[in-house]
Parts: C-alpha cells; sequence; structure tokens
C-alpha cells in the first residue's frame, strides 16, 4: 500500500474584519426583517378604542365627578350635531344655488329691454342655452337678444369671421375684447375695428369692439324712437367675461372680476351714459345634469370644488396632442393618464411621504393651465346652419332691422377683401362640446320657498364665514367621485397647448406726497390697489419711525452732556488749585 502525502487542512478561521462583516450584515438583515414585520402587523391591525376605566368606588366627590363627564360628553354630542346640522344647511344652500340663480336671471331678463348673451370664442356653440334663449323670447314680444363674442384674442382671426358669419344667422353677433388693465379708471379703449386689429393690438391689454357694441345700442335706441334709458342685461355661463365686458364699457372698475368662476352673487346696475343701463348678472348653469369634468372643461367650476380631478385630466389629455404635452410639461412617452400625471409629479416636485407621486396635485395644476388658458384650444361652427325649433324667420328679420346690423356688416366686409388672414397650421382645432340643455323648471309654486331662502342666503357674511370654514375640512365625505361613463358628453376635442407668456415686471410704488394719511382706505373701488396702498403705509412708517429714533438719540446726547457739569475726561486742571 501506497503511504500518501499528507494534506493539509485549510482552517476554518476567519479574519476578524471578515467575521465582523458578517456579523453586521446578518444584524442589518434582522433588523429589516423586523421592521417589515411590524409594518405589516400595523396595516392589518385595528385600532381598538381604550376603554374608560371609570370612577373608582372610593374617589371622593364621585357623584360630582360623575355629573360633570356626563356633561362633556352631552356637550360633545351638541356640538357634534350642530355641525352636522350647518353641513346639511350648506349643502341645501348648494342643491338650491341654481334656483337662487335663477331667480337672479329672471330679474334680469324681466328688467331688461336688450339682453347680451355672452359666449366664448374657444367654443361659442357650448357656451349656448337653447331654453334661456327661448325663455327670453317669451318673456315679451319687445325683448331683443345680441350675443358678444368674448375673448377674440385666443382665437385665429378666420375663426372669429366664420362663427360671427354663422351666428348672425340667428341673432346680431359682435365681436369684443374686454380690457385686461389693472388700473381703477381710464380704462383704454381701441377705435379700430375688431377686423381690423393686428396681432399686436389683440394681444395688448386694450380693449376691442367697444366702439361697435355702443353704436349698435345706440341704433337700438334712435330706430325704436327711444328717448329715455334702456336696460341692457347680460348674461352668460360663469367665467365668459361677462362683468369684463361691463367694465371695459364704462372705462372703470364698475363691477368685481376675477379668473375664477362665482365672482358675481347678485346682479348690479351700472349706468354708462343717460341712454344707457347695464345689468350684470352671475353666470348660471341651467342644468344639473353635467358632470363635473363638463363643467370644468367649459370653466364653469373652480379647481378646488371638484372631488375628483383625474377624470377632467384624462379627458384633456384623450383630446390634446400628445407631442405638444409632452413638450410644454416636459415628460416622456406616457400610456395613460396615471403615468402622464405620475411623471409630471415627479418633474415638479409634488411628492408624498416617501417619495410616492402626488398625482392630485399634478392633477390640479394641469387644471389650473387649462382654466388660466396656457392650453389653448378653438372650435370650427358647424357647415350647415339648422334654424333653432324656437326661431323663425320673422323674429331674425325684425332683430336685424332692430339694431341695423346690415350697415355695420357692410362696413366691415369692405375691408376684409384686402386683408391677409393668419394661418392656423400650428394650431389645433376641437369639435364643439354642443349647446346645454336647460332644464326650466322654476314654478310659481316655489315663490315662497325662494323667499325663505334668499332671507337665509342674506343672514349675514360672519357666519357663512365659520360655516365655510368648516365644510372645507368636512364636506369631502359628502361628495361623490364622478363616473367615467359620464365623459361621453364632453363630445370629441382637440386642443393646442401654448407657453404661458411672462408678465412684464411690476413698475416701483410711487411715493405718496408729504401730508397724507398712512391709513389703508377701508373701500378702494375694485380693492385692486390695496397691497399697493399697504406697501406705501408700512414704508411712510418706517420713515417716521426711523425719524423719531434720530429725534430721541440727539435729546439723549444732550441730556447726557448737559449732566456732565463741565467735568469731561478731556478737561484740563492745576494740581494747585484742584489739589488742595
Amino acid at each position: 500500500m501506497v503511504n500518501r502525502p499528507f494534506k493539509n487542512k485549510q482552517s476554518k478561521r476567519l479574519t476578524c474584519h471578515k467575521k465582523y462583516k458578517i456579523k453586521k450584515k446578518i444584524k442589518e438583515h434582522n433588523r429589516k426583517v423586523r421592521k417589515a414585520a411590524k409594518k405589516k402587523n400595523t396595516a392589518t391591525k385595528v385600532a381598538r378604542a381604550r376603554k374608560d376605566p371609570g370612577v373608582p368606588s372610593e374617589a371622593p366627590f364621585k357623584e360630582q365627578i360623575l355629573r360633570e363627564a356626563q356633561k362633556r360628553k352631552q356637550k360633545a354630542e351638541e356640538e357634534r350635531e350642530q355641525r352636522k346640522a350647518k353641513r346639511q344647511k350648506m349643502l341645501e344652500k348648494k342643491q338650491n344655488s341654481r334656483k337662487a340663480f335663477y331667480r337672479e336671471f329672471r330679474k334680469v331678463v324681466e328688467a331688461a329691454d336688450v339682453v347680451l348673451e355672452v359666449l366664448d370664442a374657444r367654443d361659442p356653440l357650448g357656451c349656448r342655452c337653447p331654453q334661456v334663449e327661448q325663455s327670453i323670447l317669451a318673456a315679451g314680444p319687445n325683448k331683443r337678444i345680441v350675443l358678444i363674442l368674448n375673448k377674440i384674442d385666443l382665437v385665429p382671426r378666420e375663426i372669429v369671421e366664420k362663427w360671427l358669419k354663422y351666428l348672425r344667422n340667428e341673432f346680431p353677433t359682435m365681436a369684443f375684447k374686454a380690457s385686461t388693465q389693472s388700473q381703477t379708471h381710464n380704462l383704454s379703449q381701441s377705435k379700430v375695428p375688431v377686423n381690423l386689429a393686428n396681432k399686436d393690438l389683440l394681444t395688448s391689454s386694450r380693449c376691442l369692439g367697444a366702439d361697435s357694441l355702443m353704436q349698435l345700442l345706440n341704433n337700438y335706441c334712435r330706430n325704436m324712437n327711444i328717448k329715455t334709458t334702456i336696460s341692457v342685461g347680460i348674461i352668460g355661463l360663469p367665467n365668459v367675461g361677462k362683468s369684463s365686458i361691463i367694465n371695459s364699457l364704462k372705462r372703470s372698475r364698475a363691477c368685481a372680476v376675477g379668473g375664477t368662476p362665482g365672482v358675481t352673487k347678485t346682479l348690479q346696475e351700472v349706468q354708462i351714459d343717460k341712454h344707457i343701463k347695464l345689468i350684470d348678472s352671475p353666470g348660471i348653469v341651467m342644468t344639473s345634469g353635467l358632470s363635473d369634468a363638463a363643467l370644468i372643461l367649459r370653466n364653469c367650476l373652480k379647481v378646488e370644488t371638484i372631488s375628483d380631478v383625474v377624470t377632467p385630466v384624462d379627458a384633456i389629455l384623450r383630446r390634446c396632442n400628445k407631442q405638444q404635452i409632452m413638450l410644454n410639461y416636459g415628460v416622456p412617452d406616457y400610456a395613460n393618464v396615471h403615468e402622464f400625471l405620475a411623471l409630471l409629479a415627479k418633474r415638479q416636485g409634488k411628492l408624498k411621504k416617501g417619495g410616492v407621486p402626488d398625482v392630485d396635485k399634478a392633477a390640479k395644476l394641469v387644471l389650473q393651465d387649462w382654466t388660466i388658458g396656457k392650453i389653448t384650444y378653438f372650435t370650427h361652427p358647424p357647415e350647415s346652419h339648422v334654424m333653432p325649433v324656437h326661431l323663425g324667420a320673422e323674429i331674425v328679420s325684425e332683430m336685424g332691422k332692430a339694431f341695423d346690423i346690415s350697415t355695420l356688416e357692410k362696413d366691415i366686409d369692405k375691408v376684409l377683401g384686402n386683408l391677409t388672414m393668419e394661418t392656423t397650421s400650428d394650431m389645433l382645432a376641437m369639435e364643439s362640446m354642443g349647446p346645454m340643455e336647460g332644464a326650466m323648471e322654476e314654478e310659481e309654486g316655489d315663490e315662497e320657498e325662494d323667499s325663505e331662502e334668499d332671507e337665509e342666503m342674506s343672514s349675514g357674511d360672519g357666519e357663512e364665514e365659520e360655516e365655510n370654514d368648516e365644510m372645507d375640512e368636512e364636506e369631502d365625505e359628502f361628495i361623490k367621485p364622478v363616473p367615467e361613463s359620464n365623459l361621453a358628453e364632453l363630445g370629441t376635442i382637440s386642443v393646442n397647448v401654448k407657453a404661458k407668456e411672462k408678465k412684464s415686471e411690476p413698475k416701483s410704488v410711487t411715493k405718496e406726497k408729504p401730508g397724507t394719511s398712512l391709513e389703508i382706505p377701508s373701500v378702494l373701488e375694485g380693492n385692486l390697489q390695496l397691497g399697493k396702498a399697504a406697501k406705501v403705509a408700512q414704508k411712510r412708517r418706517k420713515k417716521q419711525q426711523k425719524r423719531a429714533d434720530k429725534l430721541s438719540t440727539q435729546l439723549s446726547d444732550s441730556l447726557s452732556a448737559a449732566m456732565d457739569f463741565g467735568l469731561g475726561e478731556d478737561d484740563s486742571y492745576n494740581f494747585d488749585t484742584d489739589f488742595k
């Protein structure tokens, strides 16, 4: 037997570096396992309410403690019931707001001789309601309707001309661009006709179409031989620019305006001149069948008031050019609305705890861009015109003769032949959402209920503000999400995304003359210069504080100098006289 050489076995002894490294890895692994198990248990565990231990039987004043506890419990229950009643009351007010706005609309129709129906130039057909027009014509044989095509600066000029030609088959129609200037008085108006305005004039803050509209109303006064004042009511959907038109005609901030719907709550009368009086009315949606998605795309709702913000964004994305959306928001290619919102949330820094994208905040950002006009769109009028049921050839001819619209159209058509129109090759078109179907179910028997609602709505602003604050915290549980099946009512839409232009830097605050009061005016027309006045007052207060500090310093220096009694450190002395 051959003896094989002895083979040395490798030692199992580890170096200290490797041994401690393995222990550290095991410890870290066990820590992660414990953390995951703890997280899993806490997610599935139902938090149990702590049981009231009660009052010990030997405790002094036991009955008194029990009575106080019962009172606290009863008081908490009463407060809960009061909050519930307030929430229910606010919900009832919201449900009855359509009736309240209908009463305002009815007042405007009864008081007005001429009714201006304001339409958004981007989708004029979607802003119309045949039932509203029918109710105006049924209110009296002398009622007249004029369509105002507002916001013409947001669509190409040739599209405006097509809509004017289409709408004038039914009612007199005027193009208009309201002033966007911020001062309270002397709002500028351009004398250039709308069809002759160049691109710079359309994008400026001046008003366009005011002269033509005033001439139209003056023609009505002259043709109807009216020597007194006529009342002109202005109606339309929320956020179409009714109050802005009144301010542009008045050339001052006579009505409060805002970028969100619902600024105007009640009707307001504004005297333009001795012959024309305008009546502003709140925006009204005459139907309750539309979903929140359809209303938000018509700019009839505030973004903060809807619960499901993803559904309207889905409707916008399905009608937008994907390449333009990707370029505008700087996101890569996406498959659906949830992926797009997740990418947008990461890019905008809208993240939740743990780096999870906040989809709701990203959706609200897109809806804000839609509301302010960053996502631009326009619609083409139908190829063939069909006369509505509530209109006839006699009514159309009477309207045209009363306003003498043919003379204005001839003056415009003479110049249009020599004009070069802007191309729309870089813009996309969308199909109109169609007119809104109104629900005019208001009856005379509801007048008593309406009067009671009026008294409740005018009971006080302070109480309403408190209720609104409580509603903001707890109204989510009463709101139901909108199903996606309601998107069929929106129609097919194609839109164009346009980058938001940077606003010019605001001018520096002008200094007030000395002697003016430091108090901020409590009533300021339009409340547009309130921040500016606050800055000026703060600046003047700082100046006066500086002057007071300087004066106090001078007085203290003079007082300290007087208290030295001529024994300063630098005074000369004599040993013979001072140290005897």
